[in-house]
C-alpha cells in the first residue's frame, strides 16, 4: 500500500488545508462516517500529522466548527454594523446571514447538518458555539432593552436563530428564489413581533 505523498506546508498553512479537507468531509459523510484516517489520506498526509495539530476526531471537527462559526458570525456582524438604528441593524443582520447561507454553502451545511451524532464534550462545546452566535443576535436586539425584559430578548434572539435556519435549509431547495425575497420575508416576520414593543 502506497503511503501518502508529504508536500511539506508551513503549519499554519497544514492547518488550514485540514480544516478544509475535514469540513468537506464531514459535510459529505458526517461525523461518524469520518475518520482520522479518512482526512489525513484526503489532504496527502499521514495519521501522525492529523493528530499533532488537533489531537483527535472531536479536536478537528471542533476547529472546523469553530472556524465555520467565526465565519458566519462577521457576517451577520459587519453587515449589520452597516444600519442606522435597530431596524437597519436587524435588516442588516439578516442580510448577512442569508450571504453567509449564499457564499458560504459548505460552511452552512457543516454547521446545520454533519453534526447530529455528535455527543459528549464535543456537543456540548458545539452547543456552547452555537450559544454565541445567539448572543451576537441579542446584542443587535440591545436597542429594546428599555422596553423588553433581558430574557425575552434572548429568547427572541433564539427564535430568530432557529427560523432562520429553516429558513435558509428550504430557500436551498428554491433556487430560483432571491435572496432579497427571503431576507425581506425574516425581517418583515421579525419586525411585526417588536414593533408592538416600540410604541
Amino acid at each position: 500500500m502506497l503511503k501518502p505523498v508529504q508536500t511539506r506546508m508551513k503549519p499554519e498553512d497544514r492547518e488550514r488545508q485540514l480544516l478544509e479537507v475535514a469540513q468537506r468531509m464531514f459535510v459529505e459523510r458526517g461525523y461518524q462516517g469520518t475518520a482520522m484516517e479518512d482526512i489525513a489520506k484526503a489532504a496527502g498526509v499521514t495519521r501522525p500529522v492529523v493528530y499533532k495539530l488537533f489531537g483527535n476526531k472531536d479536536g478537528i471537527y471542533l476547529a472546523c466548527l469553530k472556524k465555520a462559526r467565526e465565519v458566519l458570525n462577521t457576517y451577520i456582524i459587519e453587515r449589520a454594523l452597516e444600519g442606522n438604528g435597530l431596524q437597519g441593524r436587524l435588516r442588516g443582520g439578516i442580510e448577512g446571514y442569508f450571504s453567509f447561507v449564499e457564499f458560504e454553502r459548505d460552511a452552512f451545511r457543516f454547521l446545520y447538518d454533519s453534526g447530529a451524532a455528535v455527543a459528549g464534550p464535543a456537543a456540548q462545546a458545539a452547543a456552547q458555539l452555537r450559544f454565541d452566535t445567539v448572543n451576537r443576535i441579542a446584542f443587535l436586539l440591545d436597542d429594546l432593552k428599555g422596553v423588553m425584559p433581558e430574557e425575552e430578548i434572548v429568547a427572541t434572539a433564539h427564535a430568530l436563530s432557529g427560523a432562520g435556519e429553516q429558513l435558509a435549509k428550504w430557500w436551498l431547495t428554491q433556487p430560483a428564489l432571491p435572496k432579497a425575497t427571503v431576507v425581506n420575508t425574516m425581517f418583515n416576520l421579525l419586525w411585526a413581533g417588536l414593533v408592538n414593543h416600540q410604541e
